[in-house]
């Protein structure tokens, strides 16, 4: 029952996207029509990064129901993961057909919506690289409080059979698919020993650290580019929130408060029935997870939502 209701809300919320169309995946075909795109000084690029489970997505959804915008998340998950998984283990691979296809979407995106929004989990350790070729006018990162952001991907099932082999790094994870085996890294040899060892919890708690870590340190160092930080507690429903984006970024035919309110959609990608709240956790898990934020992200708290 609580999945039937899940689906029937999903399927209902995706009809109030107003500009649902235009998110959808072009083909490599049509996508080759804007090789010779000339961006102007009235097209804007964004870029969003964000270790995953922080809103990106329902956020997306906002640049997407203006006419004069596309927001889009994972459009290419398959490869997206692949980068993900070349650029945290340093593999040598090339990657310029990657970039290629991002610098493509956004002409097309630019032709016919003038402006393009463009995040992804998966752009997490390319952060230098990626505002190096795709040249965007602004990037965001978005957050989520940690103990919020590690249930959610406990409920999404990360990491939920590893337990069962003997893991080397880089892995190839059999559990599930190809695309989820990309996209779920686990450390190099440097914290392998001790991941290993870990609870479900930690190994979690691990990955959302680490993640935001190397975003937070590439932002630091990103000059002459507008950074807008994000806080999902900060502005998730927050029609205050909107108007400042809408102002900011000219949104056209701004949304009624009625109207930004329907663009939240419930998280997708969850494995119903597999909640498993803080105050469940054992003193073991609890303590792997303050140990781990001290280690990795202790910046969380002097984060501020800037917009």
């Amino acid at each position: 029952m609580k999945k039937f209701l899940y689906e029937l809300k999903v399927k209902y919320l995706n009809k109030l996207d107003r500009y649902k169309k235009k998110n959808q995946k072009p083909s490599y075909n049509e996508l080759e029509k804007y090789k010779e795109y000339v961006k102007s000084k009235d097209n804007h690029i964004a870029l969003g990064f964000g270790a995953g489970r922080t809103g990106q997505s329902w956020f997306s959804r906002i640049f997407n129901n203006h006419q004069n915008w596309i927001g889009s998340h994972e459009r290419f998950p398959d490869y997206e993961a692949f980068y993900r998984y070349i650029t945290f283990y340093d593999l040598p691979i090339f990657k310029e057909n990657f970039f290629n296809l991002l610098k493509l979407s956004a002409n097309r995106d630019m032709s016919k919506y003038q402006n393009t929004f463009i995040s992804s989990p998966y752009f997490s350790f390319g952060v230098n690289e990626l505002v190096k070729e795709i040249k965007p006018n602004f990037i965001f990162f978005n957050l989520r409080n940690p103990i919020n952001s590690v249930e959610s991907f406990f409920q999404k099932g990360w990491y939920n059979k590893l337990n069962e082999f003997n893991n080397k790094s880089p892995l190839i994870d059999i559990s599930n698919n190809l695309y989820r085996s990309f996209s779920r890294i686990i450390p190099k040899q440097d914290f392998l020993e001790e991941w290993n060892r870990l609870t479900r919890i930690g190994k979690i708690t691990w990955f959302w650290a680490l993640t935001n870590q190397k975003i937070y340190e590439d932002f630091e160092k990103i000059t002459n580019i507008e950074k807008f930080y994000l806080k999902l507690e900060d502005i998730d429903q927050n029609y205050d929130f909107y108007e400042r984006l809408s102002t900011k970024f000219l949104f056209e035919k701004k949304l009624s408060k009625k109207g930004f309110l329907q663009t939240k959609i419930i998280t997708p990608n969850i494995e119903l029935g597999n909640e498993y709240k803080y105050n469940e956790w054992s003193s073991l898990e609890k303590n792997e997870f303050e140990n781990i934020l001290t280690q990795f992200f202790p910046y969380y708290d002097k984060i501020n939502t800037n917009i």
